[in-house]
């Protein structure tokens, strides 16, 4: 039978770019390792266990490496859940923090978390605590903004390199928003380049906020679009009126309610988009969900995080590669991120 095989692909751009994220204490400590961790998962998202160094393959600019180092740790984590409390989540709030709750619930004793909020400004509602009595209390004071902005951007630039900057283990941001920003000043583009450098995971959930969202899918190749087979919505009749009806002409600058609801519709689906993009970069998991789906969905974010392999191999290339990670597995996904030593 023939194996699938699934993988990421990761641009090392030069030896010593990236931030070094925490590695194993009984790694080799040899310059020219290339140390890669990573997770493995089923297409539902389940986190695959027990798999062997006979199951991995590494290459690097087309051509095969040997394996010298592989092991799977469980690290402490550090995690800074981002909540977006602006306007348009008022109506969802409630269940989202009761997810959240139930996400503290799932703790190891070592990890540590702190709890933030964002609308037009960031707030950090408690430092980093193991305590889960006070991540809840945190979590019970987490409200609905009553000023207008989104600052989605700023929110996670200022939580990947300020919040971070003493924090241990393996860290994370869990991020829940409709993903659109209103009021940062920091790019887009401006974010994903610090995301590249950081050593910061994001895992993304985007919960439903209102028209424009209800039919959004993640398509197999990885694309936001409209979900098909969509049922059109019935239009109700116009009322019979008496007497005589006055035609008026539209003027040819009004917009329409379709142009309107369209706009909205493109506007979420860039704001799915750029979450995405946010996981992707770095080697996080995005989720697309509603608020009573929440706690499965972290859930699985905790089952994941516990657990990582670690790959190791010399290589002889200190110019820009790409490194792929294979798994000799059906229907898997690999997500890494290339750790490389500076000479």
């Amino acid at each position: 039978m023939k194996i699938a095989f699934f993988f990421l692909t990761v641009l090392a751009l030069t030896f010593g770019l990236f931030a070094q994220a925490p590695e194993p204490s009984n790694i080799p400590k040899d310059k020219n390792m290339v140390s890669v961790p990573v997770t493995v998962s089923d297409r539902e998202g389940r986190y695959i266990a027990n798999l062997k160094k006979e199951d991995f393959t590494i290459y690097e600019d087309g051509v095969k490496q040997n394996v010298s180092f592989f092991t799977t740790v469980e690290e402490p984590l550090s995690i800074a859940l981002l909540l977006d409390t602006s306007g348009s989540t008022s109506s969802s709030l409630e269940k989202i923090k009761d997810a959240a709750k139930d996400f503290v619930e799932l703790l190891n004793p070592k990890d540590k978390a702190l709890i933030a909020t964002f609308d037009s400004q960031l707030k950090v509602l408690n430092p980093f605590t193991s305590s889960r009595s006070d991540l809840k209390d945190a979590i019970d004071k987490v409200q609905t903004a009553s000023q207008d902005g989104t600052v989605l951007n700023y929110a996670i630039q200022q939580t990947v390199q300020k919040t971070f900057s003493n924090a241990e283990g393996r860290k994370v941001v869990i991020v829940l928003s409709d993903g659109k920003d209103f009021g940062s000043s920091v790019s887009q583009s401006e974010l994903l380049g610090i995301l590249e450098e950081s050593d910061v995971l994001i895992y993304s959930i985007h919960y439903k906020t209102g028209s424009g969202t209800e039919n959004l899918v993640i398509s197999s190749d990885g694309k936001v679009k409209e979900a098909e087979n969509k049922k059109p919505t019935k239009q109700p009749k116009p009322k019979k009126t008496k007497g005589y009806t006055v035609f008026i002409p539209g003027q040819a600058d009004v917009i329409t309610q379709d142009e309107i609801n369209n706009r909205e519709k493109q506007q979420s689906i860039d704001a799915v988009d750029f979450l995405k993009q946010l996981s992707d970069t770095t080697a996080g998991r995005f989720y697309l969900s509603d608020a009573p789906n929440l706690t499965n969905i972290f859930r699985q974010i905790a089952g994941e995080l516990r657990e990582q392999y670690w790959l190791g191999y010399r290589s002889k290339n200190s110019a820009a590669h790409d490194i792929e990670v294979k798994v000799g597995r059906p229907d898997v996904v690999v997500r890494s991120r290339v750790k490389v030593r500076s000479k």
